[in-house]
């Protein structure tokens, strides 16, 4: 049988499931807990959103020694030790497991979050949005899509369509989007939100967009939209993340046949009242 080490998969995940070169300055991004060792040996490993302590306790009931997520242990610098924290480090201490975050470049990656979605919507892709960071390095930022249509279907692609496509696709009861429901949408663009919301819309426009998919939406953003006739849509980038996360255990399960994968299917925590 074939042996995994650290080594090997740290060269998968750093180069091309969610490339190191992608990192913003500012994220968590790799490994941040546990042994790095290139020589250690990996035989189950576990796929998860984020590292709650429900996900540490389905890990240490597994005997896992590899944890991937999308999100780190930590988003931001230590000030204190809250309890949960000082939880989750008390269970991960009973067994040598290492975390691996994978952050913002898997969605940027080729086959991460952004092309999820635009698989999951039934998009085709007509160029990768860039733009260059502080270090004048170019990041993918999103993807400028063309809607298609499905087999035999000669009707326009609307905005309700979309909205349709993603209440069938990715399980959302509740959308919020913006604009005229019987649009025609031509060309879209998905992308990340930043911490300029207004900033994100530019890019897009450049590029003859008229609509916008993104995960995050407040009032200030879809006013200025809204004057602007531009529509935009709101996914769960909890569902979305969850989606890629199951994409990604295929994936690395085909690559790795001698070693066990599993998928922590977590809830929702964002509920809505009925």
């Amino acid at each position: 049988m074939v042996k995994m080490y650290l080594e090997e998969i740290r060269y998968l995940l750093e180069s091309r499931i969610a490339p190191k070169i992608y990192k913003l300055d500012s994220e968590i991004y790799g490994f941040h807990y546990g042994s790095t060792k290139n020589e250690k040996l990996i035989k189950k490993i576990l796929l998860t959103v984020d590292i709650t302590l429900e996900s540490i306790h389905f890990a240490l009931k597994n005997k896992i020694n590899l944890i991937i997520s999308i999100y780190p242990l930590i988003s931001e610098p230590l000030t204190n030790f809250s309890s949960n924290l000082v939880n989750k480090l008390t269970l991960l201490s009973k067994l040598p497991i290492t975390i691996f975050a994978l952050n913002s470049p898997f969605v940027r990656a080729e086959g991460g979050i952004f092309d999820t979605i635009m698989e999951a919507l039934y998009l085709q892709l007509d160029k990768i949005l860039e733009m260059k960071n502080k270090r004048g390095f170019t990041l993918p930022i999103g993807r400028i899509c063309i809607p298609k249509r499905y087999l035999n279907d000669k009707t326009p692609i609307t905005l309700e369509t979309l909205i349709k496509r993603i209440n069938s696709n990715l399980k959302m009861e509740t959308i919020r989007y913006v604009g005229d429901i019987k649009k025609i949408i031509n060309k879209i663009c998905i992308i990340n939100p930043s911490s300029n919301l207004l900033n994100i819309i530019e890019e897009p426009l450049k590029n003859s967009c008229d609509c916008i998919i993104l995960t995050y939406l407040d009032y200030h953003l879809a006013s200025y939209a809204n004057n602007l006739g531009l529509s935009l849509i709101e996914i769960s980038e909890f569902e979305i993340n969850l989606l890629s996360i199951k994409k990604l255990f295929n994936i690395l399960s085909l690559q790795y046949p001698h070693e066990e994968f599993f998928i922590f299917n977590a809830t929702n925590p964002l509920k809505n009242y009925q």
